[in-house]
């Protein structure tokens, strides 16, 4: 019976041992969804041409369109108007210019140097209009042309 003792107690010695020895493990894991900011322009001034004679925009205001804002940000936007001839309408063929222009919108004016306007990314469309000075006394044959470019960032 000393040889049986020795056996049981390693027996059970060895099944507690497994028990005490056991691993766990844990781990957190996270779930991001985003959505990228939009912001679109939008009325019926995007993409257009517009083409007037002389003695509709001597002195006077023209309609463009009309431009607004949409977007999935609810903050502000910044929306600047630039033009490739520095509000101006160029002859491409003389140089001449009919005068420094003025763009309308959102109670702004923008002329020369541009400017920036600051408003809500969710605008509803409205008036996008120039202004032309008066025209000089002779104005040479030909198209006066500029291109107004508006680009507007989210805040």
């Amino acid at each position: 019976m000393k040889f049986t003792t020795p056996l049981i107690v390693s027996a059970v010695l060895l099944a507690t041992s497994t028990f005490a020895f056991a691993a766990t493990d844990t781990t957190d894991i996270q779930i991001n969804v985003t959505k990228d900011a939009y912001v679109n322009l939008v009325g019926t001034a995007v993409g257009s041409t517009n083409t007037f004679t002389t003695d509709v925009i001597d002195a006077a205001t023209v309609s463009l369109g009309t431009l607004g804002l949409e977007s999935n940000s609810t903050g502000d936007c910044d929306m600047t108007i630039a033009t490739t001839n520095n509000f101006e309408l160029k002859n491409a063929g003389s140089g001449n210019s009919l005068g420094v222009y003025t763009i309308n919108y959102g109670g702004a004016h923008t002329a020369g140097s541009g400017g920036t306007l600051t408003q809500s990314c969710n605008t509803v469309a409205s008036a996008f209009s120039l202004t032309s000075p008066a025209l000089p006394g002779t104005v040479d044959a030909g198209v006066y042309a500029d291109t107004v470019t508006v680009t507007v960032v989210t805040q």
